[in-house]
């Protein structure tokens, strides 16, 4: 009899080892399959993507303030001026606040002792100091001083698509200013580096500052081929040589 209790306590012994293997391992499957760090990933994927929308969002309203030009043309138009002479009219712009101003040979050629109408509508007499017809470039010096000025810029650095202004007095009508982009740069058989643009550029407008974005003088207006949207100014890095400068 007691021999059969105690084969039952071992039975009883071991069926209960067995409920505790059992037990414990459903237990430690459960803890192998919870991986840490896949449960983490998508909060390490969210931070990322708010990062690129932070860093993309200020694009476009950069491109829409520099898209107005219209404090570049308060700032230039000043300096600008419309030259009158025997032949006809033409545009020019101070480069020195002791009147040395740039235009178009093809402005003063045969004009004589031209005169310039100033933006606040004043008229000062002025002489023709230097004049090369081939390259089209003409500096000439104005009665008095104290002048507006415009900045020089860099035609080496001018860019295809790049936008710019074009200020002058096309047919007479003075203080006029057409938009564009540069279409292209192309050296001229004279030498001369020709900025294409497709800013409209009408008779009147020839001497007259083709400005980028900064306000910075790169080009002087010069002529119109085929159409209203071809135009062409000289590099001002020309003018430069051509002033000594």
């Amino acid at each position: 009899m007691i021999r059969y209790l105690i084969v039952a306590l071992i039975g009883l012994v071991l069926m209960a080892g067995a409920t505790i293997a059992f037990a414990q391992e459903p237990r430690h499957i459960e803890i192998r399959i919870i991986n840490p760090s896949a449960s983490q990933q998508p909060k390490s994927k969210e931070p990322a993507n708010e990062s690129i929308r932070d860093k993309a969002a200020p694009g476009p309203s950069r491109f829409v303030q520099s898209d107005d030009l219209s404090q570049v043309v308060r700032q230039s138009m000043p300096a600008v001026v419309t030259i009158i002479t025997d032949e006809g009219l033409g545009s020019g712009f101070f480069v020195s606040s002791d009147g040395y101003l740039l235009t178009n040979s093809h402005v003063v050629r045969q004009g004589g002792w031209p005169s310039l109408r100033l933006a606040d509508g004043k008229s000062v007499s002025a002489s023709v100091v230097r004049n090369d017809e081939e390259k089209d470039l003409a500096l000439l010096k104005a009665s008095g001083s104290g002048y507006p000025t415009l900045p020089l810029g860099d035609s080496n650095r001018a860019a295809q698509g790049e936008s710019v202004i074009a200020i002058g007095s096309p047919i007479g009508l003075e203080g006029t200013v057409t938009r564009g982009i540069i279409s292209a740069v192309r050296k001229g058989p004279n030498g001369v580096t020709y900025i294409q643009t497709d800013a409209a550029v009408n008779p009147g407008n020839s001497g007259g500052p083709l400005l980028n974005k900064a306000g910075q003088v790169i080009g002087i207006n010069t002529l119109k081929q085929f159409g209203d949207r071809l135009g062409f100014a000289i590099s001002i890095n020309d003018a430069k040589t051509f002033m000594g400068r």
